[in-house]
């Protein structure tokens, strides 16, 4: 008799207290996850740097509540969820001011991502920005 083996795709899920320390250690996770010779490399650290920083400045978690990060391989795209509070004040969106010398963080996300979208929590849950980079 012979079984098939089920493949597990590498997972990270990781949470953070939202503080602007904890940016780099979401980078140092998803370097170690990817390994600097995958093709995703580059483009998936940034645009983690970017959306967990939003996530400790713009949403209810900063000040030290949580941001949680999952972060998966899938064949030729890696997923990235990033769940915070959420803010009452606006949603996640693509700011084009060339000028300005903060907020491009969701123009980045916009630009090197393949796919990406906002899923706002139901009865005041977490709100979580998602994105995929093919490779």
């Amino acid at each position: 008799m012979t079984t098939r083996q089920q493949t597990v795709q590498p997972r990270l899920t990781l949470t953070l207290r939202g503080v602007p320390e904890s940016v780099s250690v979401a980078r140092h996770r998803v370097r170690e996850l990817l390994g600097e010779c995958h093709p995703a490399y580059e483009d998936v650290v940034l645009l983690v740097s970017e959306v967990v920083t939003n996530s400790v400045v713009h949403s209810g978690s900063g000040g030290g509540g949580a941001v949680t990060m999952t972060v998966e391989l899938g064949a030729g795209v890696v997923l990235v969820e990033v769940s915070d509070a959420g803010s009452g004040a606006s949603a996640p969106h693509v700011r084009n001011d060339p000028d300005a010398e903060s907020g491009r963080g969701m123009f980045l996300v916009d630009l090197l991502a393949g796919r990406w979208g906002v899923d706002d929590g139901c009865h005041g849950g977490p709100r979580t920005l998602w994105f995929e980079v093919d490779f």
